[in-house]
């Protein structure tokens, strides 16, 4: 009845948790939203979002800024010596300065000693093009030519004392010669501007307008600067803008115009995009606004999403947004995101200039989805975060009084069961639940509770089954769980825990202890049962009480053990694999060279093992590779050797810490004798030998850094594999320099013609009569290093079977190097240009097509040269000289009296012009015999009205001996070194040319 009691009077545990846990969770949750709210975080990231987006184009802005006054725009020097210049011309004939304008010879001396200035000016402000005109127009209908001088430099990062690296856009070829400056393909010799208003003037006419619109002494030359919006010289040049002023005399007469140029290529660099966001979110646009900030010019943009929302637009619509310097940009056109940027204005003009209206501004641009990412997903984590709390909340309630009252139910059961001779005293706490509880614990024994308490605590340590132990530092006992004798080995096994005597405990624990296998883990090594077993000892005190536990690990070390032996090791051969073989190696190099003294390294690569997995299958030919191993392994006898597998059929040894070569040669040549003798029984009765090929670098003397010494026996290896096999090679300096571009030379080779990576220079062929220019030959010159030796070059090419390629861009780059020369005015209208051709190759029809529309007007200039190198095939020289035939074009034997080009080929090609090869024309002035051979072949020639050209003419004897001769053409250094500008005749060898003609002509 007392129990019914107390039923009544209480509630359940259950039903007080649930209701107490829901009035928390939703308490939680109506705080957590008031602070989200009252707190504005989300309009703080969002502020925090243009304020850093701000940050970023303000820095970039001030930068520019820096950049465009401080630097670019620095031309106060340089006028100041134009002027100079200007006034000396003044001073030296009398005259005013506006009068030496007026003078076409004066114009031309005033840009001549004013391009170095010029030129200095162009390189310390770091821009990419600086011009010079002068204000002396020459009207024709409806243009106005202007003198000038314009160079260009498209890279300002790089300098070139010979100023190769700039190009004369507009100025007189006097000064490009005098200066060494090439001029660009589009270079004109002065400046013709058809409308002053068209945006490719405006860069010359406003500020000479607006200087000339204020009284002659007013003004002032910085007053007048102006910066040009974007645009280009002419269709083939890159778009730019320019910084210009005006150049005044001392009465205030506006003399030149004087500035300098910027690409928007190099302008678009200055512009760091990713520094906007990352993933490349952000672009940059250089823009002008002349109506407050409402639209935008846009000058130069960078980043690629520009190009998306906004692409070629030639206006940039700005919406106003309610934040410091932040707008919207309209581009609703091309994508739903909100486009943000930020307008920072560049202060390029001082107040109450003429150009002060054109504000220049630099606008950084995200699309919110990138710039307000963190809010979003503040905003969006937030609200997830208040369902999954209320989700989590709600059934964590329900499952938190699940397990709060089950366990208690569960006791209650349980305890009424147990021992009820031993009670208890408990207080009742007025709940149903909890009063029943306390009456079976009442009936509980304390022995029985100080047990319980006890395996908790043992239990709690570890949550596997183990061995446990358990004492009081002041007793003489020790508990000790049946476990414990069986995870350590321990005799004498109980058949229920026991207690043994704290002096027997310590004896057997430092028997267990003994042997430590890693002191950092707590792991120790034991036998037990002639097996290795390992245990992990988890201990703890609590003041006097020592609790342990000691696990068996042993599965767990065996399978590290395991893994780092398959890490280490080949699985098929059990040597060193190619990671750790490599990496004791690099160890040796890296921590230990003092240890390697004289030291070699062997590639052995096995022969024969595709044919015994052709023939056998790959179980055979694991087998090879087994025994292959199993024998290398002789090689462990001698002193610091390391061997391992590099790879299928590769191997490495490497012996090291030997005083000689001798020494290490002795060892090499025993264990190859072993070798040689190793064989293997195949499936069908067959007994094979096992051979292989090997090649040897020697540290330190061919070379002290291990990937080279790698590399080095390598490619002995091959080396050796590709004459005899089945032999040691060493490697040999002079071997490697000769073959190791057919080895590796695939890739330079490869990015050699798919990125053109070649020049063509010029070298004369004149008229041995007048001593005039007849053609050119154009000479291949890779830009790649390795590749710079033609022999070699095609040497490769052929065992790449790339010689079309080769032939392709032979014919393309000498046609356009070509039509470039003649574009600038440096190859005359009837000059020749002569190409080699391969003797054994021929253009598709495809590229024969492409070639005659590109260059159909310079086809009956090319003098097509067969060269010696390559074999005729009949069929091939029928079809060029059809292409020939058809161009109007000519064909030359080349290098006529070596290789392959004999009287024979003469014969068969009948060429239009035959050039005689410097073998015979060397020394040809004091050699009867070579004189009688180019005396015959000239007759042979004549007669068939064939021209002979010499090559190689070095000397002023041989050029008179081969006129004496009757050669038609000459060419050689004597007459003109190649040049990738056109190289000019001295004047010293036409006049030895025509003076040795003059008897014959007479």
């Amino acid at each position: 009845m007392k129990q019914n009691t107390h039923k009544k009077q209480g509630h359940t545990i259950f039903t007080q948790l649930i209701l107490l846990l829901v009035a928390v969770l939703l308490i939680q949750l109506g705080i957590y939203f008031v602070v989200f709210l009252g707190g504005n975080i989300l309009g703080e990231t969002r502020a925090n979002a243009f304020d850093i987006l701000n940050e970023k184009t303000s820095g970039r802005k001030v930068y520019l800024e820096n950049e465009m006054i401080q630097r670019w725009s620095k031309t106060e020097a340089c006028a100041g010596e134009v002027g100079k210049i200007i006034r000396g011309q003044a001073q030296q004939y009398g005259i005013t300065e506006e009068a030496v304008l007026k003078d076409s010879e004066r114009c031309q001396t005033v840009l001549t000693q004013s391009a170095s200035n010029m030129i200095s000016m162009l390189r310390s402000n770091s821009v990419t093009g600086a011009f010079l005109i002068l204000n002396a127009p020459t009207e024709d209908g409806t243009s106005a030519s202007y003198p000038g001088f314009y160079v260009r430099d498209y890279d300002p990062a790089t300098y070139s004392p010979s100023n190769a690296d700039l190009l004369l856009e507009r100025g007189l070829p006097s000064i490009a010669q005098s200066m060494n400056i090439p001029m660009d393909s589009f270079w004109s010799s002065s400046f013709t501007f058809q409308d002053p208003s068209d945006d490719s003037a405006r860069f010359f006419y406003a500020p000479l307008e607006a200087a000339e619109d204020v009284p002659a002494e007013n003004r002032d030359s910085r007053y007048f600067a102006y910066w040009s919006s974007a645009f280009h010289m002419s269709d083939m040049d890159r778009n730019i803008i320019t910084y210009s002023i005006p150049l005044l005399s001392e009465q205030g007469e506006v003399l030149a115009v004087l500035g300098v140029d910027i690409t928007l290529d190099y302008l678009a660099s200055q512009l760091k995009y990713d520094e906007l966001a990352s993933g490349k979110a952000g672009a940059y646009l250089l823009g002008i606004t002349r109506d407050g900030g409402l639209t935008y010019e846009p000058v130069v943009s960078s980043g690629p999403v520009y190009q998306a929302y906004f692409s070629n637009a030639s206006v940039i619509t700005t919406v106003p947004y309610d934040y410091n310097n932040i707008v919207k940009l309209d581009a609703k056109s091309k994508t739903d995101l909100t486009i943000y940027a930020s307008a920072q204005p560049l202060k390029l003009y001082d107040v109450n200039t003429p150009f002060v209206q054109n504000q220049w501004v630099l606008i950084g641009i995200l699309d919110d989805s990138n710039l307000l990412s963190f809010s979003y997903r503040v905003q969006g984590l937030f609200l997830a975060a208040l369902l999954l709390a209320s989700a989590i909340g709600i059934v964590m309630i329900f499952i938190a009084a699940k397990a709060t009252t089950s366990p208690i139910t569960n006791l209650i059961e349980d305890l009424r069961q147990s021992d009820p001779t031993k009670p208890i005293r408990l207080n009742r706490v007025k709940l149903n639940e909890i009063d029943t509880l306390t009456t079976v614990i009442e009936d509980l024994s304390s022995r029985a509770a100080e047990a319980a308490a006890r395996t908790s605590k043992i239990i709690n340590m570890a949550n596997l089954p183990v061995g446990v132990y358990e004492y009081y530092e002041k007793e003489e006992l020790v508990f000790c769980s049946r476990t414990l004798f069986l995870v350590l080995g321990w005799e004498d096994v109980p058949e229920n825990d026991t207690y043994i005597l704290l002096s027997e405990f310590r004896k057997r624990m430092e028997n267990t202890l003994a042997k430590p296998y890693d002191a950092d883990k707590d792991i120790y090594h034991l036998q037990k049962q002639d097996s290795d077993v390992y245990v992990r000892l988890f201990y703890k005190t609590e003041g006097e009480l020592f609790l342990g536990a000691f696990m068996d690990v042993t599965r767990n070390i065996k399978a590290q053990q395991q893994l780092a032996y398959e890490r280490d090791y080949d699985i098929l051969t059990n040597i060193y694999n190619r990671r750790a073989l490599d990496g004791r190696i690099e160890a040796l190099f890296r921590d230990h060279k003092d240890e390697l003294k004289v030291a070699a390294l062997i590639m052995f690569d096995l022969d024969n093992l595709k044919f015994v997995n052709d023939s056998y299958g790959h179980d055979s030919g694991d087998r090879y590779i087994k025994t292959f191993a199993d024998r290398l392994n002789c090689f462990s006898k001698y002193k610091n050797t390391l061997i391992g597998r590099r790879s299928g059929d590769e191997f490495n040894v490497f012996l090291y810490g030997y005083e000689t070569r001798e020494e290490i040669k002795a060892c090499i040549d025993e264990a190859w004798s072993e070798l040689s003798e190793t064989y293997i029984d195949m499936p069908d009765g067959v007994t094979l030998r096992v051979r292989a090929s090997g090649g040897m670098a020697w540290y330190p003397d061919d070379s002290d850094n291990y990937s080279e010494l790698l590399r080095l026996s390598d490619f002995a290896m091959y080396h050796i594999k590709h004459t005899v096999k089945g032999m040691i090679y060493e490697f040999e300096a002079e071997s490697y320099k000769e073959k190791s571009i057919l080895i590796w030379g695939q890739d330079d080779l490869n990015r050699f013609l798919e990125n053109r990576l070649v020049r063509y220079a010029f070298q004369p062929i004149i008229s041995a009569v007048t001593g005039e220019v007849y053609g050119y030959e154009m000479l291949m010159r890779p830009l790649i290093e390795p590749l710079a030796n033609l022999e070699t070059l095609f040497r490769l090419a052929k065992s790449q079977s790339k010689l079309y390629q080769m032939e392709q861009l032979t014919w393309f780059e000498a046609l356009e190097a070509f039509t470039h020369q003649i574009r600038i005015g440096n190859i005359g209208s009837e000059e020749h240009i002569f190409i080699n051709s391969i003797g054994n190759q021929i253009l598709t029809q495809t590229d024969l097509e492409y070639l005659t529309a590109q260059y159909k007007n310079l086809l009956p200039r090319i003098i097509m040269e067969l060269t010696e190198s390559e074999e005729f095939g009949s069929e091939i020289i029928h079809a060029k000289q059809k292409i020939v035939s058809q161009w109007g074009a000519q064909i030359a034997i080349d290098d006529f009296g070596t290789g392959f080009n004999s009287e024979t080929v003469l014969i068969h090609v009948n060429p239009d012009l035959v050039k005689v090869d410097i073998s015979i024309i060397h020394d040809i002035d004091h050699d009867d015999d070579r004189h009688a051979l180019l005396t015959n072949l000239i007759s042979y020639a004549k007669d068939r009205n064939i021209k002979v050209l010499a090559e190689g003419v070095e000397t002023k004897a041989e050029l008179l001996t081969l006129i004496e001769c009757g050669v038609d053409y000459l060419q050689g250094f004597y007459i003109a070194k190649a040049d990738f500008d056109i190289p000019r005749i001295p004047g010293q060898v036409i006049r030895e040319i025509r003076e040795k003609n003059k008897p014959v002509s007479q």
